[in-house]
């Protein structure tokens, strides 16, 4: 393709392969990276995916994407430290003692945590912001603070709470290029699998001079 990415077939077993029998189609993106302080700098990185179109799903579009993924762990956090903290009374995350009670209670965690974070969404569309630039504790904070004010007794009553809260929502901001220009090295405290041993090398490394965007290659 004109990006440089191309098809592929992927297969089962090596006799599907040798027979063209039960192949998946797929779209392959090979890239590499130019940054030194990166960690996987000069290794070959293949992307691959069943998103065909190149102009509706540009490869380096995809590769940013895909570099993001690691921000799902920031779901967690926000439920278990910041939406349901532990306190004096609650010496555990899930005090339910039956598996159905343990399930009701992720479900109330993970409504809460999306009626937020949609709530986020559309603070950040009122002034065309990236939604990640807005701070979830801070919002999650606001959402807590204005729930007892909602007047909800009349449609216009309603209508100027909710554009009120988005409007003190779109103003939690975070430092963005910080939060996701940052690293980590591949390393363990302990040597227990593949990874390296953490060494004096591997605590307070410099600060990137790139961002992600502009350490990519696409490979042809």
């Amino acid at each position: 393709m004109a990006d440089g990415s191309y098809l592929a077939k992927i297969y089962p077993t090596a006799y599907a392969r040798q027979k063209d029998r039960d192949g998946i189609l797929v779209r392959v993106i090979r890239y590499t990276l130019d940054d030194v302080q990166r960690v996987g700098h000069g290794e070959v990185h293949v992307l691959i995916t069943n998103l065909f179109d190149e102009n509706l799903y540009p490869a380096e579009e995809l590769i940013l994407l895909y570099h993001e993924r690691w921000e799902q762990e920031l779901v967690y956090d926000e439920q278990k430290t910041h939406q349901d903290p532990r306190r004096a009374t609650k010496p555990a995350h899930l005090r339910s003692e039956t598996p159905a009670g343990v399930i009701q209670e992720i479900y109330a965690l993970s409504l809460g945590h999306f009626v937020t974070r949609a709530l986020m969404v559309e603070a950040a569309a009122t002034v065309d912001l990236d939604p990640d630039r807005l701070s979830f504790l801070g919002c999650f904070q606001i959402l807590k603070c204005r729930l007892p004010e909602c007047n909800s007794s009349t449609p216009e009553g309603l209508e100027q709470w909710y554009g009120g809260l988005l409007w003190e929502m779109q103003t939690e901001r975070t430092d963005d290029a910080v939060r996701r220009n940052r690293i980590n090295p591949r390393v363990i405290k302990r040597k227990m699998s593949k990874w390296k041993k953490k060494r004096a090398q591997h605590r307070r490394l410099p600060t990137l001079k790139k961002t992600f965007r502009e350490t990519v290659v696409m490979l042809r």
